[in-house]
């Protein structure tokens, strides 16, 4: 009776017996030899029961070992990456695998360059002779039935613009086969008209549409998956491969994938020295660019040369680039490729402090990630970072630490704890923090997440990593404003501004070995530093320090820079309150507040040091006539300050409407004729 019941509630509850039946599934593998039987027929299963299984056995960590090898088959994973529904289910288990320290992301680089590497020294004999070796082949399929089918279920994505890939377009075009279980493709590719003297125009034999699929797909996932040193290793081989192919129909096509692809992964892992090598590959193949290769292709290139240059700190041609992607989007771009080109579009402009332009651009971003792909997913993760990024420079900080939170939660709830990407949420949502409380000097949110960035990287990079260096950089702030809090209580912390010190100095080396002395990033740690020493009472090195920050900034960004108004702010407080210059202090907070006059308007947060810092001077020199000025000003200030956090007010606020591309488009590059002809005008930035 019992099991007629059970049975009758199964019968309603289909979702229940699926439960049950995996569970048993899952629940039976042990070393015995009937479940290692059972284990080895696991993939035999349809793709959307196979991800199911495997996720539940990445939460067992008795079988994450079975798990390793099964994923670890290059077979095995191409198919479940192919499965677009899998997609954050596979990524949570490659994370719970690393979180583990069971090494897949390694074990499937190194199976796929072990496969498919090719030598370098192979000659062009050999190439024709393969060549021909391809062709031959290749007509033999044709005339083979079964291998036409075998084509059909090579399920190639090079450039249909729907690949899961957070961060690049997807790779030549395919037509989805409806009806099709495995939700397959046939080879269907959008490429230009073949040069002269290509050797080969016929397709390429399926083994090496499979290897350069596989490639594209577990290269992409990688870099997604926050894996970027594997995902170099993978894109690396296959772009070598490539270019050992003879040229074919499809070759500049599958060149510029796989390239765009490698960029981004080498640039978000600071390996500038490899991300130039590619660049140069790139700008290489340009002039064969024609109508017959998709735009969204070129446009997802050009955006990821401007991540790189924007990784390097060169954001003129960041801004350059981003722009020129821009241009090439297109209504018929895939919902990710138009949300990456949007966000970097967005970036670019808002370091070169084009605010309104970039709050269209991601706003925009912003509601179609939500919209296409739902509040959990990375690529709404992805943009959110970025708009916490735009909120936060447009003094809207407030709102900056709400985002960079909602952030890191998407970020975890994808990929857990120990991550590249969740690293990083962490150190921005640190730094949100540190500028949050800096007012009211209690950093602890800011240092908790301070230190789990800088725990996460250790383990992931090598010590010498951009990335750490960048993390340890945010943690020296907080420890110097720490050390200043408890210094005004009357406690000796000098061990806390040395330990600050080092830090600082760590990524000032690093810094000036990556990029070289004029780098904006460069003159940031020369700031910091200057701070630093002001505060050690070290007052002639914080001079040095902050007289080199505002050279090198103002060599790069211009006079009216944001970034040049912060380092002319510092020095100005250093005249003023310790080297008892006041009238270089006076000219110095005068050009820092028309800066921030510019770019921010009147009720900008940095105005109140500035204002603090005049009626100083004016007091010590007796001049009350500015004196008064200046304190009205600054009452005038609190009380807009006041009035705008009370209302949550915000120079830029969400755009809400919904606009086509061709409407963002339009919007974006009137926008640009209007600020450049409005240059003079104290409310926008030069």
């Amino acid at each position: 009776m019992e099991n007629q019941q059970l049975l009758t509630l199964m019968a309603n509850t289909p979702r229940a017996l699926y439960d049950l039946s995996l569970q048993a599934l899952i629940g039976s593998m042990d070393t015995k030899v009937p479940a290692l039987d059972r284990i080895s027929r696991l993939p035999e299963l349809p793709r959307n029961l196979l991800i199911d299984a495997y996720e539940m056995m990445s939460q067992k960590e008795l079988l994450k070992d079975t798990l390793l090898e099964e994923l670890s088959c290059l077979d095995v994973f191409l198919r479940l990456v192919r499965y677009a529904p899998a997609r954050s289910k596979l990524l949570r288990i490659v994370a719970s695998l690393m979180a583990s320290n069971k090494l897949i992301a390694s074990r499937l680089s190194e199976a796929f360059v072990s496969r498919y590497s090719v030598q370098a020294d192979e000659d062009q004999s050999d190439q024709e002779a393969q060549a021909q070796h391809w062709l031959g082949q290749y007509q033999n399929q044709k005339q083979n039935e079964e291998s036409e089918n075998q084509q059909r279920d090579c399920s190639m994505h090079i450039y249909d613009g729907e690949d899961t890939n957070s961060n690049s377009a997807a790779c030549p075009t395919s037509e989805r086969i409806a009806g099709d279980e495995e939700n397959q493709s046939k080879l269907n590719v959008i490429v230009p008209a073949a040069a002269a003297d290509e050797a080969l125009e016929e397709e390429l034999p399926v083994e090496e549409l499979q290897a350069i699929d596989l490639g594209l797909r577990l290269g992409s996932f990688l870099s997604e998956a926050g894996w970027m040193q594997e995902s170099i290793s993978v894109l690396s081989c296959l772009n070598a491969r490539l270019k050992h192919l003879p040229r074919h129909r499809h070759w500049l096509v599958m060149r510029l994938d796989c390239l765009q692809r490698l960029l981004y992964a080498e640039s978000a892992h600071c390996n500038f020295k490899l991300a130039k090598r590619t660049y140069d590959e790139l700008i290489s193949l340009n002039h064969l660019l024609s109508n017959k290769v998709p735009q969204e292709l070129i446009a997802m290139t050009y955006s990821q040369i401007s991540v790189m240059y924007f990784a390097r700190n060169e954001y003129n041609f960041s801004h350059k680039w981003s722009g020129l992607a821009m241009r090439m989007l297109k209504v018929s771009a895939p919902p990710r490729i138009a949300i990456d080109v949007l966000r970097q579009a967005a970036k670019a402009c808002v370091v070169k402090r084009d605010f309104a332009r970039a709050n269209l651009l991601i706003c925009q971003a912003l509601r179609r990630a939500r919209t296409h792909f739902g509040p959990t997913h990375q690529k709404y993760g992805d943009t959110l970072l970025d708009y916490g990024f735009f909120l936060l420079n447009v003094d809207s900080v407030f709102q900056s630490v709400k985002v960079y939170k909602e952030a890191l939660a998407v970020r975890r709830g994808i990929f857990g704890n120990m991550n590249f990407h969740v690293a990083i949420a962490h150190e921005d949502l640190s730094y949100a923090y540190y500028v949050y409380e800096y007012s009211t000097g209690d950093f602890s949110c800011a240092q908790d997440h301070v230190d789990k960035a800088v725990k996460i990287m250790k383990d992931l990079v090598p010590s010498n990593h951009l990335m750490l260096a960048s993390a340890k950089r945010v943690k020296a702030l907080l420890l110097e404003e720490i050390a200043l809090d408890k210094m005004a209580d009357g406690m000796d912390e000098e061990d806390l501004l040395l330990q600050s010190e080092e830090l600082h100095n760590f990524a000032l080396l690093l810094s000036l070995e990556t990029f070289g002395e004029v780098n904006v990033q460069t003159a940031k740690h020369y700031g910091n530093l200057g701070r630093l020493y002001q505060t050690m009472n070290r007052f002639e090195e914080a001079e040095r320090m902050h007289q080199k920050a505002i050279k090198i900034k103002t060599d790069l960004l211009g006079a009216f820079d944001y970034e040049v108004g912060l380092s002319i702010g510092h020095l100005a407080s250093l005249y003023n309150y310790q080297m008892k210059k006041y009238h270089e202090a006076e000219k110095l907070y005068l050009r820092s507040i028309d800066i921030s006059l510019r770019l921010f308007g009147h009720s900008y947060s940095g105005l109140e040091y500035d204002y603090l810092g005049l009626c100083h001077v004016y007091e010590v020199l007796h001049n009350f006539e500015k004196y008064l000025q200046y304190a009205h000003t600054l009452e005038n200030w609190q009380i807009l300050r006041g009035q705008n956090i009370t209302q949550n007010k915000s120079s830029y606020p969400a755009i809400d409407e919904d606009y086509s591309i061709e409407e963002v488009k339009t919007k974006f590059f009137s926008m640009c004729v209007c600020n450049n002809t409005a240059t003079s005008s104290s409310s926008s930035s030069p």
